[in-house]
């Protein structure tokens, strides 16, 4: 199911008046930035605060976009250390020296999560589509 949104995605533009692939708006990714990014959360390997994506200057918003819709538009491969993730160890209750007390997580740039999130809305309205 997942191999089929993502073929049709890809080939959407055959079929501009029934999907949608392509640049996300200022607008919406402004609302992505707001939702999608919560306050006070780990960094990633980019030691980037979700904080500090929320209160970018416009300019900084600007190539924030052109690289989102650069990824959304074009089958280009983007830097490996941009998606790369941190994994670490999260206490999940009980003692703290016990392994079983742990879970890993996997800690990812704002950036890239906020990607994820654009992705993520666009495949939702994708699907809604498709099944209407």
């Amino acid at each position: 199911m997942v191999k089929l949104l993502i073929d049709t995605y890809r080939t959407a533009e055959d079929q501009p008046d029934r999907l949608r692939r392509g640049e996300s708006t200022s607008q919406e990714i402004k609302k992505y930035v707001a939702t999608c990014l919560k306050p006070g959360k780990s960094t990633g390997p980019d030691r980037c605060p979700n904080e500090l994506t929320r209160t970018m200057t416009d300019e900084e918003f600007q190539i924030v976009k052109m690289w989102v819709n650069e990824i959304l538009t074009e089958d280009t491969s983007q830097q490996r250390e941009t998606t790369n993730g941190t994994i670490s160890q999260l206490h999940k209750g009980g003692g703290t020296n016990r392994q079983s007390d742990q879970r890993p997580v996997v800690l990812l740039n704002s950036v890239y999560q906020l990607l994820n999130c654009v992705i993520n809305e666009q495949l939702k309205k994708l699907s809604n589509q498709l099944t209407s």
